[in-house]
């Protein structure tokens, strides 16, 4: 289960990484960084080591953390990479190939782009359900 729900954060990353034709994100080097969910200090998830963000325990099961580099999202157990994305209304629809350290797989997850430091991750299972991401600035 800890799998299925790292991969479901990480797709909240992946996702970003595809909005080059979001109003609010012009390029994917846009959204490049370091993601929280809404509630998680920055600095209690990543610590900055020379000119890089890198997890302080990428294996802590309470890490809620993204760091989107290029195409490839990471994640506390997983790194996740966009084949295709779809726009569906007001929300993004990404097909993602997540891989953690025993398995392979794809699979779908809707997002919406707030503005240049917000976006929301929505459950698969409720449309109205959906955890907040922010940027972090370090």
């Amino acid at each position: 289960m800890k799998s299925k729900f790292s991969k479901v954060i990480l797709a909240g990353g992946v996702l970003g990484l595809c909005l080059t034709t979001s109003v609010t994100a012009a390029t994917i080097k846009d959204l490049q960084g370091a993601w929280t969910m809404n509630g998680t200090k920055c600095e209690d998830t990543f610590k900055k080591v020379g000119k890089t963000v890198e997890f302080k325990d990428r294996t802590a099961s309470t890490s809620t953390g993204l760091l989107i580099s290029g195409s490839k999202v990471t994640g506390p157990n997983a790194v996740c990479t966009t084949k295709s994305v779809k726009k569906q209304k007001d929300r993004l629809s990404a097909t993602l190939s997540c891989t953690d350290s025993m398995i392979e797989s794809d699979m779908t997850q809707t997002f919406k782009i707030v503005d240049a430091n917000t976006f929301q991750r929505f459950d698969p299972f409720g449309d109205n359900m959906y955890v907040t991401y922010k940027k972090c600035d370090m």
